[in-house]
């Protein structure tokens, strides 16, 4: 009782969660309920004998930015930081404080190898996700990669309000970027996407997008929106330009592409059949893109067609799907509760796949040739196709789409077209006692 008293007293309702990390920056993020002023401090570095908080050219011991405005969400910004440093923060909303650490990015010429942790679709089972949160706080890593299906319903404040209760032990110490899948597109529910997970833009210049990109020292990552149409319009202008920039990058060994839903998949939903009628694939396998990753399906599949690697994880929570046939392309799946561990360095890039009770279920890697190194040869020409691997069982119930899947097609752009353990079972039920609507 005592400890769900506390939880309620605490002005913070969502976060602090760290978003827009790069090497030189970072943005915090914060709910506060009452709405009120917050502010943001980072512990910054200081030349050894310097005194703290002298004007001796070793820089403040602090450095401080206020939101002033009594409001419920909060943006803070913070630049000139130095590459691949470790800083700790604090946030504050009156006599309250909470913070973490976090460190920036690498320099892109930066050498040794760097890990990201990839999971996705989240939505729906709380005690399910939680379960995918702790196993993923077991394993190091500079940054999380999210395929998108935050929430069940993007429309829905408790909705959003459980998604950042079990994962506030990992958006405090670790930035999330992530691509928006179709749970978060229902009718206008884009907009409270873009509140919290959308990229921070002046309102007055340019519209947010549910698209986008970032560089985390020798690899480039493609951020997509799955739910679009991709025959014409912003995002498949954008993506060809940025592709094409990305060829010219110097220093660029790794290009991935990240969507929702995906255009190969062994899963009910199977492949997205807008981006394979605008030829998608081609263009990502014709401007060199090496991996993509998806969600969408409720599975764990690893494959690789027409020199096309791709994963599918969708396991971060959401009720499993059954697979009734693997695919051609398939080489692992398995309906299971998991994460990705991948390490990428100058010369490979290695993925350990691991369910939540910290077993392997898949451990592969590719380098400069194409396919991946952990697959047998292909076969001679002329030999006739191997069947593909069967799928495993799932080591819980497995079932077949929900009907609210959302999965209809939107604009790149908000405002462009209609969007789409007992203890934590105690703070979910606190938070939710939380006004339903987040006031700003």
């Amino acid at each position: 009782m005592l400890a769900m008293a506390l939880v309620l007293a605490l002005p913070f309702a969502k976060g602090p969660y760290l978003q827009e990390l790069g090497q030189n920056g970072v943005t915090v993020r914060v709910e506060v309920e009452p709405p009120q002023p917050v502010s943001l401090e980072i512990a910054m570095p200081r030349l050894p004998g310097a005194v703290a908080g002298a004007a001796d050219g070793a820089g403040p011991a602090t450095r401080r930015v206020e939101s002033k405005e009594a409001k419920a969400f909060h943006t803070l910004r913070v630049d000139t930081l130095d590459p691949a440093h470790r800083y700790a923060y604090t946030v504050r909303a009156g006599a309250a404080a909470q913070g973490g650490t976090f460190t920036t990015a690498p320099k892109n010429d930066a050498k040794g190898p760097f890990t990201f942790l990839v999971y996705g679709d989240n939505r729906s089972d709380p005690v399910a996700h939680a379960s995918v949160v702790r196993a993923m706080q077991q394993s190091p890593s500079d940054f999380l990669l999210n395929t998108g299906d935050y929430v069940e319903d993007g429309r829905e404040a408790s909705d959003w309000q459980q998604f950042f209760d079990v994962e506030a032990p990992l958006l405090r110490d670790r930035c999330m970027f992530g691509c928006v899948g179709n749970h978060e597109l229902i009718e206008r529910a884009g907009d409270t996407y873009l509140r919290y997970l959308g990229p921070t833009v002046d309102p007055a210049k340019e519209l947010p997008r549910l698209y986008g990109s970032f560089r985390w020292q020798n690899t480039r990552f493609f951020l997509l929106n799955g739910q679009d149409t991709f025959d014409s319009g912003a995002e498949i202008d954008w993506l060809k330009g940025a592709l094409d920039a990305a060829t010219k990058e110097p220093g660029l060994a790794w290009r991935i592409a990240v969507v929702h839903f995906g255009y190969r998949s062994a899963g009910p939903h199977g492949d997205n059949p807008r981006m394979l009628s605008a030829g998608v694939d081609r263009l990502l396998k014709e401007k060199k893109v090496d991996l993509v990753f998806s969600g969408h399906d409720h599975i764990y599949e690893r494959g690789e067609e027409k020199g096309m690697r791709y994963v599918v994880s969708g396991g971060g929570g959401a009720p499993l799907y059954r697979v009734k046939q693997p695919l051609p392309s398939t080489r692992k799946v398995e309906p299971a509760y998991h994460y990705l561990s991948v390490e990428i360095s100058e010369g490979a890039v290695k993925l350990v796949a691991k369910r939540v009770d910290g077993s392997i279920l898949d451990t592969c890697s590719f380098g400069t040739k194409p396919g991946w190194d952990c697959d047998a040869p292909a076969p001679p020409v002329g030999t006739p196709a191997s069947s593909p691997p069967a799928a495993a069982a799932a080591s819980t119930p497995a079932r077949a789409p929900s009907s609210m899947c959302g999965c209809a097609a939107n604009g790149g752009a908000a405002g462009a077209a209609p969007f789409a353990s007992l203890g934590l079972l105690g703070v979910l039920f606190a938070r939710r006692r939380r006004a339903a609507h987040s006031r700003a």
